[in-house]
């Protein structure tokens, strides 16, 4: 009976859980803007600086479009680079080593729409690993996982916002966070990545949703 009794508790406590789980999604992406205005995202437009060090910043510019198509140039002394490009087709960056962009073979496709978004149509499950506290906040710790990939997800458990989103290659902080066209977007991000530990800051000045975003951007 004993058995019976605890299996049944872990029964409940699990339902439990992936109720929890729904829930905060769900309010994340209500509060943030509702899951129907985030699927009318198209295009975004960035403007603002990439920090390396204390005295090392760069303007930087970038433009993303559904599907996955994607753009980031920065500015160094005035010359404008593409750091690294795909058009849905073809993948390209920078090698700083040989001063020429080169074609990135190995580059796989990055989608353009949250996996939060209709997760478990994308094949992700939900699972809640309980509470963090993140960058003095409290937050509630979630993680999605398929059969290739997992991503953990922290939330605020006051606001619901993103706070950290940790994949197995990097680590993004986010803060700053304003409203733009109906939507909530974090302007500041501290990415952190994990191979290397090395790290940089991205401060936006600007961002615009939903503009055409002209073919020669991603023509190369």
């Amino acid at each position: 009976m004993k058995k019976l009794f605890f299996a049944f508790l872990i029964f409940l406590l699990n339902i439990c859980y992936s109720q929890t789980v729904e829930e905060i999604i769900k309010k994340h992406l209500e509060v943030t803007g509702g899951t129907v205005h985030w699927k009318e995202l198209n295009s975004i437009i960035i403007k603002g600086d990439i920090i390396l060090g204390l005295n090392e910043s760069y303007p930087i510019e970038i433009y993303q479009q559904r599907p996955n198509l994607n753009k980031t140039i920065i500015e160094i002394q005035e010359k404008k680079i593409i750091l690294n490009a795909y058009n849905g087709k073809k993948a390209i960056q920078y090698n700083f080593q040989t001063n020429f962009l080169e074609e990135n073979n190995n580059y796989v496709p990055e989608a353009f729409e949250s996996d939060l978004i209709d997760y478990s149509a994308k094949g992700f499950l939900p699972v809640f690993l309980g509470e963090e506290r993140i960058d003095n906040k409290n937050c509630y710790k979630i993680k999605l996982t398929n059969n290739r990939e997992s991503e953990i997800y922290y939330f605020d458990k006051i606001s619901y916002q993103l706070v950290r989103e940790d994949t197995s290659n990097e680590s993004k902080l986010y803060s700053d966070f304003k409203l733009v066209s109906g939507l909530i977007f974090p302007y500041r991000l501290v990415v952190k990545n994990k191979e290397d530990d090395s790290e940089f800051i991205l401060v936006f000045k600007s961002l615009e949703i939903n503009k055409i975003i002209p073919e020669k951007e991603f023509k190369f």
